[in-house]
């Protein structure tokens, strides 16, 4: 499944870049988001759990993220696994976040996710899955927004 969209942060692009990178307050944009935090000894890797409700189940996927590139303030790949045990349910997923400098002070963030859900989550179809997965970017669009207006 592909989800693509773009939303305009009133900050410049080297602050949203910088928030990306700052642990806590990525994690603080992602509905859900329980733990975020960087493997000991390695940048590019981070340990995540995610809990969602999608339709009538719940889910608690523990990923393993990593950075396959960043361009500083303008580009990162980033490719995840993981699972819910409970629920016998695997994801996959490959995000893109471009930064584009737009109005003045203000930044383009552009994302692509290439999303992957095997098991019995998998199941419920693509449309329930998708409509959460929209819902989830909607929060996190207005969560960054927030953020980078107020500091």
């Amino acid at each position: 499944m592909i989800l693509e969209g773009s939303f305009v942060i009133p900050a410049a692009p080297e602050h949203v870049w910088d928030a990306i990178w700052d642990v806590p307050t990525l994690a603080s944009w992602v509905s859900g988001c329980t733990l975020a935090e960087r493997l000991p000894g390695d940048e590019e890797r981070y340990r995540v759990r995610i809990e969602q409700k999608i339709g009538l189940v719940r889910a608690t996927f523990d990923l393993l993220m990593e950075v396959l590139e960043s361009e500083a303030p303008r580009r990162i790949l980033l490719k995840g696994w993981g699972e819910d045990s409970r629920l016998a349910s695997r994801v996959s997923l490959t995000t893109a976040v471009t930064l584009e400098p737009a109005e003045p002070a203000a930044t383009l963030l552009r994302y692509r996710h290439d999303i992957s859900v095997f098991g019995k989550l998998g199941a419920l179809g693509y449309p329930i899955i998708q409509r959460k997965a929209r819902e989830v970017e909607a929060e996190f669009a207005r969560r960054a927004i927030a953020t980078l207006t107020s500091s």
